[in-house]
């Protein structure tokens, strides 16, 4: 039988994902979009397994369907005029699957690689989260992070669900993804290693097509699926898979394996896309500054953006043609069909000259689900002349033209989704009041025009005397800010206000109680912020208030005790090194240089190390002691060592620290964390950051100890 699949996709326990996104409302809208078999996503969540356990039961073997279901609760999640009696939620059939975060360090680079499991059954999914709690905190988010290599977890995957199987998620996203730009990898045995063979199938993502992927011969083995990755049932279905098989695991599985059987007969038929340029990283780009850029501009900028000068984020184009070694797509014979879609709110949202999400779409779109179906069907296989018939003429036209590729496209960059329209502005200037789409007349509207690259910069705005009057807190915000708890931690992620709700914070507290308080910050730049923002608050001594780094706070109270206190950086040292042992090459300087940083992240783990490496390391540090320098890498551990001594030092940095605020508290490293923990012991924290956001990796941080935070302190934690 043919259907279509959409294979990944996230539940309510998912961070900034819908209320919505459980089983009753996954359904409906599979039901909507023309969709029979969709992944039950998030199985590794304690809470969303449970939510499965209690609705869903067996239907053909490996596959799942809803055991109940309210009506009412089905309703509040569709578009006004569709009717739950109408959809056939009973054919709804569910796979188990979740998508893991692997944040590790490999080959000397931090990588970020997103892998989708897919379990036959619930035993094997159990199997697999009781191995996994051992690694991490399943319990943080639907789609938990863990310190763990790739490779190892899909050994796990093999040995705890052997019927299962493993795909590398949207493989070219910059940030989390097996060939992302910025943590992922040139070649897929660099991440998997003797595994490699386990994996059959890759999934494209949004942001990149067929066409795309097959000018990499690397990837010629492997079957490309597409899916929606959606945070909200509506979304479900930007891409998806058609195949022609038996509803079963096995079939799906062996379908994705081997898209045409032994006999000829093709079973993984296609795939529904997004328009690539639509995709939020298709071309290269700086989002602050309205710069989109195609690979060869941003080679010619060196990688920089030509208004502020910064790095810009490398797309999917641009990292697909860095890897591929053809010119055009080769396809094998049979491959599978490409459908490139846009997304039916988005054509009627065009025609209508609203909102995608407008109540006036959104009648249409029920008018066109009750007429046609599902979505699907109107935008793959009604006749056009049939749309017509029903419909109106405009929107067959749109149809038509999308079919055939006939659309407009204004790419995406830098988490900016791309725009793809069917029309330009003067056509449908020429045909506004004169066509009604369901009975609603066609009207312009005026279209946002963004330049690739600015000619002017916007002024900015002047600074507000008083910052936290003039951004008032959400009510999340504002919840951590009056809390009285001892030890709060923050998980938020970018864009919402993280440093604002810390200052907020500390401002209150010292404005109630004004004990010294003391912020930790991970850049001079963002130390100097935050003091600018707590400076514009009147009434806050500020002179109770250590604003600083990690290393500045440490060194700051290591100078108390010897004044004349300098650093030794990498060059430094070198120096110093090469003082100490002139007969050693550059080489073996590099190797001691690094063998030093091991040491001084690592202070307790002397009993590994050689008696010959610690006898020159001390050479080297007694070296630099009686020069009154101190190497940048020993600063926290040297003032470690003084806090736990409860000397007069120690003391003088503990009331001091009454108050402790951490800002980015997911790039913390091993170290680091053993001082905040050591402060813990008499200081008050609180600590905000996103562990999807660690971006210190190289020197040791680690997004674990986020949640190992949780464990050892047990703080009142905020989402």
């Amino acid at each position: 039988m043919r259907y279509i699949a959409d294979l990944h996709i996230h539940s309510c326990y998912s961070r900034a994902t819908s209320k919505a996104s459980r089983l009753p409302g996954l359904a409906a809208w599979a039901a909507i979009k023309g969709i029979r078999v969709l992944a039950a996503g998030d199985f590794t969540h304690p809470g969303w397994l449970q939510h499965l356990s209690d609705n869903l039961e067996p239907a053909e073997p490996g596959f799942f369907k809803l055991r109940s279901w309210n009506n009412d609760e089905v309703a509040s999640c569709l578009p006004p005029g569709i009717n739950p009696s109408d959809l056939c939620l009973a054919d709804i059939r569910f796979v188990l699957s979740s998508e893991i975060s692997s944040i590790y360090k490999k080959d000397g680079k931090v990588r970020k690689i997103h892998n989708i499991l897919y379990a036959p059954d619930f035993d094997s999914v159990r199997r697999i989260n009781k191995k996994l709690a051992g690694i991490g905190n399943l319990e943080s988010d639907g789609r938990p992070i863990l310190g763990l290599d790739a490779h190892d977890l899909l050994a796990i995957t093999l040995e705890e669900a052997p019927d299962g199987f493993f795909v590398p998620a949207h493989i070219w996203t910059p940030w989390f993804s097996l060939f992302g730009s910025k943590s992922g990898f040139d070649a897929i045995e660099e991440c998997f290693g003797d595994l490699t063979g386990e994996i059959f199938a890759l999934e494209t993502g949004l942001s990149s097509d067929p066409d795309m992927n097959r000018c990499i011969s690397a990837l010629d083995r492997f079957t490309l699926i597409s899916n929606s990755d959606c945070h909200s049932p509506a979304k479900l279905g930007r891409e998806a898979n058609i195949l022609a098989t038996e509803l079963s695991f096995d079939a799906l599985q062996q379908a994705l394996r081997n898209p045409v059987t032994h006999e000829g007969k093709k079973v993984f038929t296609g795939t529904i896309e997004f328009y690539p340029e639509e995709g939020k990283y298709h071309c290269d780009g700086h989002r602050k500054c309205r710069v989109c850029m195609e690979p060869d501009e941003t080679m010619r900028n060196k990688g920089k953006c030509p208004i502020c000068g910064r790095p810009v984020t490398v797309g999917v184009l641009h990292r697909v043609m860095d890897l591929a070694d053809r010119s055009a797509p080769r396809y094998k014979k049979d491959a599978p069909a490409v459908f490139s879609l846009i997304p039916l709110p988005e054509v009627l949202s065009e025609l209508l000259g609203v909102g995608p999400a407008s109540k006036t779409v959104m009648r249409s779109y029920a008018h066109a689900i009750n007429t046609f179906s599902s979505e699907f069907n109107l935008l793959l296989d009604v006749p056009v002349e049939d749309i017509a018939a029903e419909g109106s003429a405009l929107l067959a036209e749109a149809v038509s033209r999308m079919r055939q590729g006939r659309v407009i496209r204004r790419p995406g960059y830098d988490g900016e989704f791309g725009v793809i329209q069917v029309f330009d502005e003067d056509e449908l200037s020429r045909l506004a009041g004169q066509l009604e789409l369901f009975g609603t007349q066609v009207r312009i509207r005026k279209r946002k025009k963004t330049p690739i690259i600015p000619h002017t910069r916007k002024t900015p705005k002047k600074k507000a005397a008083a910052t936290l009057k003039k951004n008032k807190l959400n009510p999340r915000q504002q919840a951590a800010v009056n809390s009285s708890s001892n030890h709060i931690l923050v998980q938020a992620g970018p864009g919402t206000g993280k440093t604002h709700t810390l200052v907020a914070r500390l401002c209150r507290r010292m404005n109630r109680n004004p004990d010294p308080a003391t912020v930790f910050t991970f850049t001079n730049k963002a130390a100097a912020e935050i003091r600018e923002r707590v400076r514009q608050v009147p009434g806050i001594p500020h002179q109770s208030v250590f604003i600083s780094t990690l290393h500045g706070f440490c060194l700051h109270f290591l100078r108390k005790q010897d004044p004349a206190l300098q650093v030794v950086g990498p060059e430094m040292r070198m120096l110093f090194l090469r003082k100490l042992f002139p007969d050693q090459s550059k080489s073996a300087l590099v190797t001691m240089s690094g063998q030093l940083s091991n040491l001084f992240a690592n202070p307790g783990d002397l009993h590994t190390v050689s008696p010959e490496t610690v006898q020159w390391a001390k050479k080297y540090s007694e070296m630099i002691d009686g020069r009154h320098y101190i190497d940048l890498e020993a600063i926290i551990s040297c003032a470690l060592a003084i806090l736990k001594s409860d000397s007069p030092h120690a003391e003088a940095m503990r009331r001091q620290t009454a108050c402790l605020y951490i800002d980015e508290f997911q790039d913390l490293n091993a170290l680091q964390y053993q001082l905040v923990l050591e402060l813990a012991r008499s200081s008050s924290i609180f600590a905000i950051g996103d562990p999807d956001q660690a971006i210190y990796g190289f020197r040791g941080a680690d997004p674990r100890w986020f949640f190992k935070f949780i464990e050892d302190l047990h703080p009142e934690v905020h989402t």
